[in-house]
């Protein structure tokens, strides 16, 4: 997954969870209607919603999210690097002419030291 996929995921993700947020919101408007319309017509009660759905696919958005960013960090994603965002080819460059070696300094002798004999 490239960072562009990593960042509309992210997007459409959060999206979600402000739509799951405003369901939860609506569930719990129309489960206190009922709740109190249940007094005059207990059967209303059974029209109640228990399960919290929304709650758990909050938690799972949520946990995908971290999954996302740490995937995120761990691509160098979203990373500025101070300069432009476009690739600009810079001119070629003369090489630096480097500085020529000197050639090390010649030992005393090149024959290998005599041995002694006894």
């Amino acid at each position: 997954m490239d960072c562009a996929a990593i960042t509309i995921e992210v997007q459409t993700n959060n999206a979600k969870v402000q739509q799951l947020a405003s369901d939860k919101g609506l569930k719990v408007a129309q489960n206190v209607a009922a709740g109190v319309a249940g007094l005059v017509v207990p059967v209303l009660w059974f029209g109640m919603d228990f399960q919290g759905t929304a709650d758990t696919e909050i938690q799972a958005l949520q946990a995908r999210q971290q999954y996302l960013g740490a995937l995120a960090e761990q691509r160098h994603c979203g990373e500025s690097t101070g300069g432009p965002d476009k690739v600009v080819a810079e001119s070629p460059k003369k090489p630096k002419a480097k500085p020529k070696a000197t050639p090390p300094a010649p030992t005393a002798s090149a024959e290998p030291p005599p041995t002694e004999q006894k």
